[in-house]
């Protein structure tokens, strides 16, 4: 199916079903957010983005081969509607010459597309309930009187069709009394945006240059040009594991989340790719296929296509199935056989619409599965 005939399908679908409107918000940012994710949790990236973050006299302070993902446990359901920030625990060198062993500093990445003016007050709950979690671990300590709260650094890293023009500090939403100002709770994100580098300012680090070109890359409407300018960077390295996969990833991206980027610049882009010798790009277009039949970005809308199509209500489940379980493998890694035979049995289309939305919003994989049992009390 072409990208131009599921995006129609998808559009005359989804048109009249608030719930509809409410996936294809979710699937959108997902994919986006997901891309973002997947690389900042790479570590040895996320010390690279680190370093282009913040400044050399702070980089100095930390003790980067440390650094690991932290508990995201307190990121709760409520104050975000899909699982998506990144959480750095990151020791600081000096600690042992001051006295103390274990300081750590933490990095709180928030994701954005849009300048979303409440981003601060979300980072500020944020910073709140991880200073909560670490007083509540220091109380069991016998030392507990020489604990102090670790700094957490808030990041709003974003990237989208226009630059991030929201305030980044949290005294800017608070009507506060003039006189008072030292009174307020303030907290101040660092903003770190894609969209302000220029190519003249592009790191000389392949990997964060490609990544930023591409994260700049699918909001374009020169979309195809850019993704050539990436792959003839990565090209010198594509027989090198880390980079090809790395090009698979972009190329992914690009098709599953750049609404300029069509079915026949695909194609265009495969013919001029393999008049350069590269004969293996057709495999990152099987690739990318398997991609979409395995439900994870447009699975819903493919299967109703199907289901249009063929006249078959079972085509619209499947599809709705498909996505569901895409959602829950990407999160959670492999899925129970119990799981997905439980939500392949589901044939309501509006009972599916509600656990997609779940697969997108729910925090562990127990708690999509005692909701699904709501919904299909068969369920084990």
């Amino acid at each position: 199916m072409s990208k131009k005939r599921r995006q129609k399908v998808e559009s005359e679908t989804n048109a009249a079903s608030p719930e509809h409107e409410e996936q294809l918000s979710l699937r959108k940012r997902y994919r986006h957010d997901q891309f973002c994710k997947d690389n900042l949790r790479d570590l040895d990236r996320a010390r690279k983005f680190l370093r282009l973050m913040f400044k050399p006299e702070v980089i100095e302070l930390l003790d980067l081969e440390g650094l690991e993902l932290a508990s995201e446990s307190f990121l709760d359901e409520e104050l975000k509607k899909l699982y998506a920030d990144v959480l750095y625990r990151i020791p600081v060198k000096n600690g042992k010459q001051i006295g103390i062993d274990n300081i750590v500093v933490f990095v709180l990445i928030e994701l954005k597309t849009e300048s979303d003016k409440w981003t601060v007050f979300q980072q500020a709950k944020y910073v709140i309930r991880i200073w909560d979690e670490e007083y509540r671990k220091a109380k069991e300590l016998p030392d507990f009187d020489k604990f102090r709260l670790p700094m957490v650094i808030p990041v709003i890293f974003h990237h989208g069709e226009q630059r991030f023009t929201a305030t980044t500090e949290l005294k800017d939403l608070v009507h506060v009394l003039q006189g008072m100002e030292s009174c307020t709770l303030n907290v101040q994100c660092l903003l770190f945006d894609v969209m302000c580098i220029d190519e003249n300012g592009l790191p000389e680090d392949i990997e964060l240059a490609v990544l930023i070109m591409m994260l700049q890359a699918v909001f374009r409407k020169d979309i195809a040009e850019r993704l050539k300018a990436i792959y003839l960077k990565l090209r010198p390295k594509l027989n090198e594991p880390r980079y090809r996969r790395l090009w698979e990833d972009c190329l992914h991206y690009a098709i599953t989340s750049a609404k300029n980027y069509t079915e026949k610049d695909n194609e265009n882009f495969i013919t001029e790719i393999r008049s350069m010798g590269d004969t293996s790009i057709y495999n990152y277009r099987t690739a990318a296929d398997d991609y979409y039949d395995k439900g994870f970005a447009l699975g819903i809308v493919e299967g109703k296509a199907e289901g249009k199509a063929e006249g078959k209500a079972e085509g619209k489940a499947e599809g709705e199935a498909n996505a569901i379980l895409g959602f829950l493998q990407t999160r959670f890694g492999r899925i129970p056989k119990s799981i997905a035979n439980t939500v392949r049995a589901v044939t309501d289309l509006k009972v599916l619409e509600k656990l997609t939305i779940l697969a997108a919003k729910c925090q562990t994989l127990d708690e999509f599965n005692k909701a699904l049992k709501k919904y299909h009390p068969t369920g084990q």
